[in-house]
């Protein structure tokens, strides 16, 4: 009798289980869904310059060779105030002819054009007014782009969902409050966060020396990062 039995006291702990169970999903807790955003801003500590060294001659050989000392001049100015040689780089290079642009004459070369374009790093943004003088003072003929950025940006990452986390808590606590209720916990967490983009300057200027003679006043300004966090909190009943 006794074997007999044990089913039947099993079945009815799972039926005085199940409805308990149907309870407490009946009975979950309220959820609250927010958005919160933080954003924060740092100076750059890092710039790029790219600058065109454009020559041209009746001949090949004279293009080339110009811009060929010009090149060298502006690399040795540049490592002579403080810029490292492994930061400069020629970025591109072309030599072409040039044709006359007479319509019976079109396929007649008048001469040639040598193009090098450099790009220079600088860990030191307060060099920057002083790259693009001695560049400009040594040959370079044109600026094509500047570009502001930052080394680390870790701890400013971190800060920035901190930001966001503590905007969507203010704003969950606001509506708990409306309600009548208050936060017990968080139910679930997602985030966005955002990458500095390079602050850029395209075409900044074409200019030679004997034009403009003074420096060229450059500001680094800001840059701004942004995050963004969703949250679920959980409410008091």
């Amino acid at each position: 009798m006794k074997t007999k039995l044990f089913p039947v006291a099993l079945f009815c702990c799972f039926a005085f289980l199940m409805p308990l169970t149907t309870c407490a999903a009946a009975e979950e807790l309220p959820i609250l869904s927010v958005s919160g955003n933080g954003m924060v801003q740092s100076a750059p500590d890092q710039a790029a310059v790219t600058m065109g060294l454009v020559t041209r001659a009746e001949t090949a050989g004279d293009a080339q060779q110009e811009n060929a000392i010009k090149a060298t001049a502006i690399r040795n100015a540049l490592i002579e105030i403080g810029i490292e040689e492994k930061d400069i780089k020629t970025d591109e290079y072309s030599f072409k002819p040039e044709y006359s642009r007479e319509r019976n004459e079109r396929n007649i070369i008048v001469g040639y054009t040598a193009s090098n374009t450099i790009r220079v790093y600088m860990r030191n943004v307060a060099l920057v007014s002083e790259v693009i003088d001695t560049a400009l003072a040594n040959g370079a003929n044109t600026v094509y782009s500047l570009d502001f950025s930052i080394r680390d940006t870790d701890a400013l990452r971190k800060k920035a969902l901190e930001n966001a986390v503590k905007d969507a808590r203010s704003k969950a606590d606001a509506i708990a409050h409306a309600l009548g209720k208050s936060i017990v916990g968080v139910h679930h967490v997602s985030e966005n966060t955002g990458v500095f983009q390079p602050r850029q300057s395209n075409t900044m200027m074409m200019k030679s020396m004997d034009a403009v003679p003074e420096s060229t006043p450059i500001d680094a300004g800001t840059l701004s990062l942004t995050a963004d966090v969703h949250i679920d909190f959980i409410l008091s009943r």
